[in-house]
């Protein structure tokens, strides 16, 4: 039995509204929805269009096709379902058409427009909990409840974008009714003379509630922000709301009142105009005006004079919409939409590492009723962190929440089962209903996903050696009892002997010794090694007929034994047991190394798998699902061996971890001029297969052994891979070098490289996060094929490119 480490996240279903950006009554009819949804306030609004609009891009430049921005938008927001403003918009993106809602869906509407079972949850529950436990008290400082109601219908969806709105529909009357006597709230009509009072204070308004009791996680501090913008264009209002999703300061402020709140943004400005916390050099914390790109630039100029302030630097005009939709660079800190959270709960489930299941209850919300109509009302967010150190469970999964093919655990709900960079996310239909998963690992899940995309694999022979090696040493923490190239060649010269494959106990645990610098790891290796089955003891005894030894295990031994070579029975000496002439203790290799050739090569691939995993990501900073070598018939029936898959995902301590990343690995042991022409095809051919997929040539050789032509071959695929993939916005396929220093590294990479020193001290800088498998490939590059730095390189690039346009 070991232990897994559950954490369950609970909270509301995000929902995708996917309309057009000029669609203003479906846009009004959005904000309507949202304000009756638990959470309604951070679903994010997909702006769907056949070709990008002209005013998309103030400056004129099209860095994205329609196809990018729609699937980017959908990539940064990863929602539970897609809801169409227009039956059928949503058709080519790719989801599963049972997760592809429209709006009546949502509402709880049926045909007749009646309230019936829906997906999601209503605030109106919510409404009746906090009436119940807050506002049916007097309290000692009330909080101010305000309805807004404009005069200009101009503005109506202004207001719901803002403070919130109610469905107009008469079935659904009941939300704003419900509202009203719940919190009793002050009616505001908007207008020049009340719009300046609605700021500056903490009011609760309608879409504010519909997110009470929720902890919002946002992922990095950005500057107060006024975002001016025109409050009759829809585009506007939908770049604000999802503005407003992600960013935590963001005050808006529609250019029809501009002049009314003048003296609030001067004072907005001016009150922030501080120094930042910490810094040392006294910067000074300045105010961002973003102007919507509905806005001419002509407008420029005025906007500045209505809120400019008499200092310097507290004011810095962003003339373009931050670009949610663009997939960010590798190599530059991100921005990501928030968590979002009603309770958190960590769960220790002890289970049986060879048929992992794991019980547990989902979260629910406590103001939920507890059989509700609908079918999935709240969502909760699971991550599964392997504390079992056998390193079997598979516990990362291709982060594909449009139309996923694994993971299946079963249990309810199991077809609704999301992988996304937050966790899995489940459905629970019901409260207090049980789950029970069956926990695959990494070779089945990795094989059902190669199925599911018609690619047919099969485990090769120098797989299943890789994978029993890791097996037997009870996961890559017994593996590092390997990382030692004395001891695997020991292991290999003793596969290699043509009878025994055997050694004196005592020169074996010596020549152990011998090949380990730090004392402790000495004795700990032997131990792992004879402990976990690597080696077997046993006693060679010497054929009194025709003089050859003879391997017995411990079991075996008897007074009569039959010779291997002559197969006639012999007598065990009895009377001179201690005799070294005739008896000797001994450790024989078994199982998998037992193996000629390296283990055919398993050691090189298991330490390669171990280097990546605890070596590179650690286990705080990545997480993966392993799988050893597989030979793959691809759609164009050409089979390819890989020695190792992996799927592998940085993770972040707060926030959501990155996507996961697909790795595939050709390893080598000693052999010289191992990395062939046709090792370079094959792994250029899995590149075009699965775009963006990292490569990995590794080899227990110092990197001074690898030979010209190997740096050539490898040198030529490391430059194809960097170059871009416009259609998938990425660099091709990001190609890591692992040699005798990383596989034999005794701990995490970055602190080997430091001790080495010399040409591998440059790479312990902040700049370096050898977690991140792009910088790796960048590090290993630089080291091992000569290449240089990928922003030298680019920037060459570009220059060259630049002279032949001139």
């Amino acid at each position: 039995m070991a232990n897994l480490n559950l954490t369950l996240r609970l909270r509301p279903i995000r929902f995708g509204f996917v309309v057009r950006p000029d669609d203003t009554k479906h846009v009004d009819e959005i904000f309507r929805i949202n304000t009756c949804l638990w959470g309604g306030k951070f679903n994010p609004i997909i702006p769907f269009f056949k070709r990008l609009p002209s005013w998309w891009e103030k400056a004129g430049f099209r860095l994205d096709s329609a196809v990018q921005v729609v699937n980017g938008y959908l990539d940064f927001f990863e929602p539970d379902f897609i809801v169409e403003a227009e039956a059928g918009i949503a058709k080519d993106l790719g989801f599963d058409r049972r997760r592809v809602l429209q709006f009546d869906n949502v509402m709880n509407l049926d045909d007749k427009r009646r309230p019936i079972g829906g997906i999601g949850l209503s605030s109106f529950e919510l409404y009746k909990e906090l009436y119940a436990n807050e506002f049916q008290f007097v309290r000692r400082h009330p909080q101010e409840v305000i309805k807004v109601e404009s005069i200009d219908k101009a503005l109506d969806s202004y207001i719901a974008c803002i403070y919130g709105g109610f469905p107009k529909q008469k079935a659904l009357q009941y939300f704003e009714k419900g509202f009203k006597e719940a919190f009793d709230p002050k009616i505001i009509k908007l207008d020049s003379s009340t719009v300046a009072d609605l700021y500056g204070k903490s009011f609760g308004t309608a879409l504010k509630i519909g997110h009470s009791n929720l902890k919002i996680n946002y992922s990095g501090s950005n500057n107060p922000t006024l975002f001016v913008f025109d409050a009759t264009e829809p585009k506007d209002l939908i770049d604000f709301w999802n503005y407003r999703a992600v960013y935590q300061s963001a005050v808006p402020v529609p250019i029809q009142y501009l002049r009314e709140l003048s003296n609030y943004c001067k004072e907005y400005i001016s009150n922030n105009h501080r120094p930042i916390l910490g810094n040392p050099h006294g910067t000074m914390i300045d105010t961002t005006v973003i102007v919507s790109r509905s806005i001419k630039n002509e407008r420029l100029e005025d906007i500045r004079s209505q809120i400019d302030v008499d200092l310097p630097r507290a004011m810095s005009f962003q003339h373009w919409y931050p670009p949610l939709w663009r997939k960010p660079s590798e190599r530059v800190a991100r921005i990501t939409r928030p968590t979002i959270e009603a309770e958190e709960r960590k769960l220790d489930i002890a289970v049986d590492v060879d048929k992992p299941r794991i019980v547990f209850n989902p979260l629910h919300p406590k103001f939920s009723e507890e059989y509700g109509g609908g079918d999935f009302r709240w969502a909760n967010v699971i991550e599964i962190d392997d504390w079992t150190s056998t390193n079997q469970i598979a516990t990362v999964f291709p982060t594909n929440y449009r139309n996923p093919q694994v993971p299946k655990f079963g249990g309810i709900g199991g077809d609704y089962l999301l992988p996304t960079t937050e966790g899995l996310v489940t459905f629970p239909r019901f409260r207090n209903v049980t789950q029970r998963w069956s926990l695959p690992d990494g070779t089945t899940s990795i094989n059902e996903w190669f199925s599911k995309n018609k690619i047919k694999a099969i485990l090769s022979d120098a797989g299943r050696s890789t994978q029993q090696i890791i097996q037997t040493l009870g996961g890559f923490g017994g593996v590092s009892s390997l990382a030692h190239p004395d001891v695997v060649k020991l292991l290999d010269e003793m596969a290699r002997k043509p009878v025994s494959r055997s050694c004196h106990y005592s020169e074996f645990k010596n020549k152990v010794n011998a090949a380990i610098s730090d004392e402790f790891m000495k004795d700990w290796a032997f131990e792992k090694l004879v402990n976990e089955k690597a080696v077997e003891l046993g006693l060679e005894v010497k054929c009194s007929k025709c003089g050859s030894w003879n391997w017995c295990s411990v079991k075996q031994l008897d007074y009569t034994i039959t010779c291997e070579l002559c197969l006639r029975f012999f007598d065990f000496p009895i009377t001179e047991p201690g005799n070294g002439n005739l008896s000797r203790w001994a450790y024989r290799v078994i199982g998998p190394f037992a193996l000629p050739d390296y283990s055919r090569g398993g050691y090189s691939a298991a330490l390669s798998i171990r280097c990546i995993s605890d070596l590179v990501g650690g286990y705080d900073k990545a997480e993966i699902s392993w799988s050893s070598g597989q030979v793959l018939t691809l759609n164009s029936g050409k089979p390819i061996e890989s020695d190792f898959i992996l799927w592998y995902q940085r993770k972040r301590r707060l926030g959501l971890n990155y996507p996961t990343e697909i790795i595939f690995g050709e390893a080598k042991s000693f052999g010289q001029d191992a990395f062939k022409d046709e090792d370079v095809a094959r792994m250029k051919t899995l590149a075009e297969e699965f775009p963006g997929a990292i490569l990995v040539f590794s080899t227990m050789r110092e990197a001074s052994q690898l030979t010209n032509k190997e740096i050539t071959r490898l040198k030529k695929l490391a430059e194809w891979g960097r170059e871009y993939d416009k259609k998938h916005r990425q660099t091709r396929a990001p190609v890591i070098v692992l040699t005798g220093t990383e596989l034999f590294a005794p701990h995490e990479l970055q602190i080997t490289w430091k001790e080495r020193g010399g040409k591998y001290a440059q790479f312990d800088s902040p700049r370096y996060w050898l977690d991140n498998l792009h910088e790796l490939a960048d590090a290993t590059q630089q080291l091992y094929l000569g290449m240089p730095n990928y922003g030298v390189w680019l920037q060459k690039k570009w220059n060259k490119r630049r002279r032949i346009k001139n």
